[in-house]
């Protein structure tokens, strides 16, 4: 069976798929003939995705508030009962509210803990249970970032705690790996931990970052592609990737 052939069977839930790099996401995953389920609030804009698809899959929308753990869990239980069985997760919503934490309400914090984090492990949670129990070769996609890794020096620190959320996310993914492998689990998981992308989730650091280099949200959904497009046998842990200055020379 051609590679081609196999994406026809494949079925992928994408959450926060309504735009920036969830959508880019998507489109790649219809575009190579998978089936793509994309969640989110703004279900108007996924739907909206399928005109740009030129590829054999289809991009369905789910409505989902993350900040519900029912609303995750119904989601789920629709795609197992509506679609053949889950082969891809993609982990791909999250906040980022700028401020300093001395400034920063507890509302603000929790909020990114619960989408960035808690939210995460509840689909990372039931994800598993439906590969587990379908007895899937599934790969797991967690969209991290270079501040689960290191933290930049830079003028004005308006990071507040995104980068701790985004450190949780480091440890959970090498949790979860241990956690399958030590099921005997067929299912690969990647963390992708990207630099600064040009998506309107840096309005917040517009003028901060306007003259910095920045990847595109399609550079992101590539590196997805090609953690996916490895053989059974390999697996990619982590991809970090940033753009780069270039100079006149």
């Amino acid at each position: 069976m051609s590679s081609a052939e196999k994406n026809l069977q494949k079925v992928a839930l994408v959450t926060g798929a309504s735009a920036g790099i969830g959508a880019q996401i998507a489109l790649q995953l219809a575009n190579n003939g998978i089936t793509v389920i994309g969640m989110a609030r703004r279900t108007e804009l996924i739907e909206n995705l399928n005109k740009e698809v030129t590829g054999l899959g289809k991009i369905h929308a789910r409505h989902c508030d993350l900040s519900s753990e029912e609303s995750i869990t119904a989601a789920f239980q629709y795609v197992n009962e509506t679609f053949p069985p889950l082969t891809i997760l993609v982990c791909n919503a999250g906040m980022l509210k700028a401020n300093f934490i001395s400034e920063s309400t507890g509302k603000d914090i929790k909020d990114l803990f619960d989408l960035n984090v808690v939210a995460t492990s509840i689909c990372l949670r039931e994800g598993l249970k439906l590969m587990r129990t379908n007895k899937s070769k599934g790969h797991i996609i967690v969209m991290n970032s270079i501040l689960g890794h290191r933290i930049p020096e830079v003028p004005v620190p308006l990071f507040s705690v995104y980068p701790a959320t985004k450190h949780a996310l480091t440890a959970l993914c090498q949790t979860v790996r241990q956690e399958i492998h030590f099921l005997k689990l067929n299912i690969k998981l990647t963390s992708i931990s990207p630099g600064m992308v040009d998506t309107d989730f840096l309005s917040v650091y517009s003028r901060a970052v306007a003259e910095l280099p920045k990847l595109q949200a399609s550079d992101v959904a590539k590196a997805v592609m090609y953690a996916l497009e490895t053989p059974d046998y390999v697996q990619v842990e982590e991809i970090i990737l940033q753009a780069m200055r270039r100079f006149d020379i």
